[in-house]
């Protein structure tokens, strides 16, 4: 029978490889180490080691669960080793954490602050572009959850242009029509503006490296869209993390100029590919305009949130 002990410090090195055995194969995998865990995870504001538990079979990492509160009771993320499956240990660790949080919803879209995106882009340590999720035909992984309570929500997307599919010219139309509507189109490096506010606002973000389109009308923002560079993923990788446009000003074409924008920027340097995560069921809109600049699907995930 597994033993379930909570997070210390000398279960880094030990904890990444199980991490690295649990998540090869996944979308946008990359392998993580001990230090990156240490900086990304345990590092990150409000890190509670009582809720980043570890299943230990004769002094062997078989298994994690971690959970938090920040918006509520979450299960952020659990895995449990290939070769230790079907033996109850995942649901010994769903168990465990429950006794320290009660009734818990998965943030599959990976949308805290240890494994996803919420302070910013950054590289998601595998799955969606905005951080970890569980891919649509995971037969194991879904029917484990269902077991558990868990029902299914929209399935995300991602998408993914390259330099041999984009389509510039759709965001170039686009980009006409909105100077001819007095909009003023530009470029921001290391800040994130708010839709409705101006130029000099800015939202609290933490990511490296990203740069923003952005649409002024008359000195106030009418729309941003964020990216980040993906360097993990492979050279000349970028991801999208967030297109906004204020309601007054949609299907006016800003959105498609705005990703235009980012895709020219991209293209500046050493450009392979960008990948961006959509929810066609909330956003039917946001899924075609990515798909008119070249954009094809690449993955699926379940969300549970």
């Amino acid at each position: 029978m597994a033993q379930i002990v909570p997070y210390h410090e000398s279960l880094l090195a030990p904890w990444a490889d199980l991490h690295n055995a649990v998540f090869a194969g996944q979308h946008n995998f990359w392998p993580v180490t001990a230090r990156l865990l240490k900086r990304r995870v345990v590092g990150a504001p409000g890190f509670d080691p009582e809720l980043l538990l570890f299943a230990t079979d004769h002094d062997r990492l078989i298994g994690f669960a971690h959970g938090g509160e920040a918006r509520g009771p979450e299960l952020y993320n659990l895995g449990v080793h290939p070769l230790a499956r079907r033996g109850g240990t995942g649901s010994a660790l769903l168990a465990a954490l429950q006794v320290e949080l009660g009734p818990m919803r998965p943030d599959c879209r990976g949308m805290n602050a240890f494994w996803g995106n919420s302070r910013g882009p950054e590289t998601s340590f595998f799955g969606m572009v905005e951080g970890i999720g569980i891919a649509h035909d995971d037969s194991a992984a879904t029917a484990f959850l269902a077991r558990h309570g868990f029902a299914k929500g929209p399935q995300a997307v991602n998408l993914r242009v390259t330099s041999q599919s984009m389509d510039l010219e759709p965001g170039r139309d686009a980009r006409k029509r909105a100077e001819t509507l007095g909009l003023e189109l530009g470029m921001l490096r290391g800040r994130c503006p708010i839709v409705g506010q101006s130029a000099n606002a800015e939202q609290p973000l933490s990511g490296q490296g990203w740069f923003t389109a952005v649409a002024l009308h008359a000195g106030v923002v009418a729309g941003y869209a964020l990216g980040f560079p993906t360097p993990e993923l492979g050279p000349g990788r970028f991801g999208i993390f967030a297109l906004e446009v204020e309601p007054e000003h949609r299907r006016k074409g800003i959105g498609t100029a705005l990703v235009m924008q980012l895709l020219l920027e991209m293209q500046s340097g050493r450009f392979t590919a960008c990948e961006v995560t959509t929810v066609p069921a909330e956003s039917q809109g946001a899924m075609e305009l990515y798909e008119r600049l070249g954009f094809s699907e690449c993955a699926r995930f379940a969300l549970y949130d």
